[in-house]
């Protein structure tokens, strides 16, 4: 007796549904897509118990005919492509044809189609139809999903609690209005509306929805492109930031997808900007010719392949860097509105007003930002004896320190200031024009320092002067194979180690605008970042011992200053290219204006 045989559509269906069908948020993601392949304009989605115990999707689409609705319960029956050149150049969401029965085999699937000349229902329970009638309907189509897994238990064991469910539902529907901004979306929740959007094709609106007016009012539309690619989409300033990736929300051709080096590119083009630990709010459509993407890598459809990777990497290292180092603002301390009991009638019979104040013309003037080719050749320090992780080298833009003619006066980012007093021994107090600036003292004199360094490794013609005393570093053994690699990190900084033993290193001199006392701790920190990754790019290496060096000559934390060294640090700070964060990314001040403390003040 043979031992291999052919499995039957039920339990294939039910194999397939392990990947297709992972949780309720994943059914909600896939007929939303069969609904937009549908050219429908408004999209309602209602679901009970975390999507559980109901999952409704309807839309106002093409709809179906009898026989169309019962094909589409069919396994590998698809209406979005017919032959292998379809499948090399994709251009709707759905065309596999499993996510209908792969759903149907998990659940009770009720679904009732018109295409605008006749109606039908049909009633698949857990695989098997039980009803297929004449249905009243206007055009479109509705799915009802019940009693999810109640036939699996060990899938059913692995979902999570409802308030879990329905945070990944909220989030999958505002990503589709996010990338669907001509298309209306309703979500509810238990009857509750959680979700609205109202497909007037206004992104900036639907981002507002999603993020709220603070974060909107300090966000940026961008749109860039080259020969193979057009990025398009919206950008939060680098104040406005997360403790993950999950607010860097990627399109391709519209479809959302999970594309971890893109996100790594818009991660390093923030860098600057803010702490190594925090993660930008950024939405972005990729637009490119179908047959570049190869978008049939998981049956979820969240993974993508792609050619010409660095060059779509390159594009956004480029523009980012661009657009922040010419739309920084300084940050502003905004305070929360109190909530206000609103009248019944309002609420049932006016439109919410969405209140506009006028622009206040600002008294921070942006220059232009100038792009300049890197200051170092971008290599990659590696491990010894460990295999590099083969990855596209990047070239970057880098703050520089441009001469100026003598009798041409530095045009500040930053308004003129009149220092009042020191806070607690960490923060400065200053008054402009817009309002009242509270200055990290520490933050500013690091920015102040980097690029004071910066121009210092830039002219490379200071003098160094010799330790009386060697400076010994011990326990170093494991960067004893690696000498070169660090020198060749140091030489431009005119410092170079040596080998003593067989795990220490000994420094015989530094440049004289390094001082001797700083440079113990210095070493030892960029050491420690060598020890603690294998590959490094020289030039974040380079960057990286800039700020280290910066931080370590810069004025601490509950340590006093005079009025004149305030004075003085707050001049250097306004005098600096790029005065809004210090070398980490942390906001060097911020500030609280006029118009908001009269609005406290209730003036």
């Amino acid at each position: 007796m043979n031992k291999i045989k052919v499995l039957d559509n039920h339990l294939t269906n039910m194999i397939a549904a392990g990947e297709v069908v992972e949780r309720p948020a994943g059914i909600i993601k896939e007929l939303i897509e069969n609904s937009i392949d549908a050219k429908a304009t408004q999209i309602e989605v209602r679901v009970k118990e975390g999507g559980m115990e109901l999952i409704e999707v309807s839309d106002n689409g093409e709809g179906m005919n009898r026989d169309d609705l019962q094909q589409a319960f069919e396994r590998h029956s698809t209406s979005k492509i017919s032959s292998t050149y379809d499948l090399n150049q994709i251009q709707t969401f759905g065309f596999r044809g499993e996510a209908l029965p792969s759903i149907a085999s998990v659940s009770y699937v009720e679904a009732i189609s018109n295409n605008g000349e006749e109606g039908h229902q049909i009633i698949i329970n857990n695989g098997v139809m039980e009803h297929l009638e004449p249905h009243p309907r206007n055009q479109g189509t509705t799915i009802y999903v019940r009693n999810l897994f109640l036939k699996t238990p060990a899938r059913l064991k692995h979902i999570k609690n409802i308030h879990y469910e329905n945070s990944i539902i909220s989030d999958i529907v505002q990503k589709f209005a996010i990338g669907n901004p001509d298309i209306s979306f309703t979500l509810k929740n238990d009857e509750t509306i959680t979700f609205r959007s109202h497909g007037r094709n206004d992104l900036m609106d639907v981002f507002h929805r999603v993020y709220g007016s603070a974060i909107t009012s300090d966000s940026e539309t961008f749109s860039y492109e080259d020969y193979d690619f057009k990025i398009s989409g919206i950008m939060a300033l680098p104040q406005h930031n997360r403790s993950n990736r999950y607010s860097i929300w990627l399109y391709i051709n519209n479809r959302m997808i999970r594309f971890p080096k893109v996100q790594k590119a818009i991660v390093d083009a923030y860098r600057r900007h803010m702490p190594t630990d925090r993660y930008p709010i950024v939405v972005m459509n990729i637009e490119v010719d179908p047959q570049l993407v190869d978008v049939n890598v998981h049956p979820s459809k969240w993974e993508i392949r792609l050619s010409k990777e660095k060059e779509l990497i390159e594009l956004i290292l480029a523009s980012f860097e661009g657009k922040l180092n010419a739309d920084m603002k300084p940050q502003k301390i905004t305070f929360k509105e109190p909530v206000v009991q609103a009248d019944f009638k309002t609420e049932l019979f006016e439109q919410p007003i969405i209140k506009i104040e006028e622009p206040i013309p600002s008294p921070f003037k942006f220059v232009e930002p100038v792009t300049v080719e890197p200051i170092f050749e971008s290599k990659k320090v590696e491990m010894a004896g460990v295999e590099p992780e083969v990855q596209p080298v990047y070239e970057e833009v880098v703050d520089t320190v441009i001469e100026e003619e003598p009798q041409t006066e530095h045009k500040s980012l930053i308004e003129p200031l009149k220092v009042l007093s020191q806070m607690s021994g960490c923060y400065i107090l200053a008054q402009g024009d817009s309002g009242l600036y509270i200055i990290d003292q520490h933050a500013a004199m690091e920015r102040v320092r980097y690029e004071y360094y910066q121009e210092k490794l830039l002219s490379q013609q200071t003098p160094v002067q010799d330790f009386l005393i060697p400076l010994v570093i011990d326990n170093r053994k494991v960067l004893i194979p690696r000498i070169d690699e660090i020198n060749d990190v140091f030489k431009d900084f005119q410092i170079q180690l040596e080998l003593l033993t067989e795990d220490s290193f000994i420094i015989r001199s530094v440049p004289t605008w390094i001082k001797q006392e700083e440079v113990h701790e210095f070493i030892n920190d960029i050491l420690d970042q060598f020890e603690a990754e294998d590959t490094i790019r020289e030039e974040d290496m380079r960057r990286m011992t800039l700020a280290t060096l910066a931080c370590h000559s810069s004025v601490r934390f509950n340590e006093y200053m005079s009025m004149i060294e305030m004075e003085t640090l707050v001049s250097q700070l306004r005098s600096c290219k790029q005065p809004f964060n210090c070398p980490h990314g942390r906001p060097t001040f911020i500030t609280v204006e006029h118009k908001q403390l009269i609005k406290e003040f209730k003036r």
